[in-house]
């Protein structure tokens, strides 16, 4: 338990700040992605989590398991959230929201395109 209470207080000094650390979680299109909810889960109980997920993911994830609180994006939102010079780019922003960018599970596939 002493563990778990180190890492809740460093996670509370992340970065300097009192809040919790930013992941943007990300679906590939493999049949393991019907474990993206469940780290969804595991990764929102210490952290502020939203998703992306490709359209060949979604054939696996099931959203309605998706904890309430994680905001699912998917290519639509990206072309839909745009509508003239000035506007905010989805992808942009959520860079800009993220601390870290976590791809899992990751197919074999998509790690090839990766690198």
């Amino acid at each position: 338990m002493a563990h778990l209470e180190s890492a809740n207080t460093d996670m509370n000094l992340y970065n300097g700040t009192s809040r919790k650390p930013r992941i943007l979680l990300a679906a590939s299109g493999s049949v393991a992605a019907i474990k993206f909810a469940n780290l969804c889960h595991c990764f929102s109980e210490w952290a502020e989590v939203k998703a992306v997920a490709t359209k060949a993911s979604l054939h696996f994830v099931d959203r309605a398991s998706l904890p309430k609180d994680v905001t699912l994006y998917t290519d639509e939102d990206e072309w839909s959230t745009w509508k003239k010079i000035g506007d905010g780019v989805l992808h942009i922003e959520l860079r800009r929201w993220a601390d870290i960018m976590v791809i899992a599970p990751l197919s074999a596939n998509t790690l090839g395109k990766v690198k």
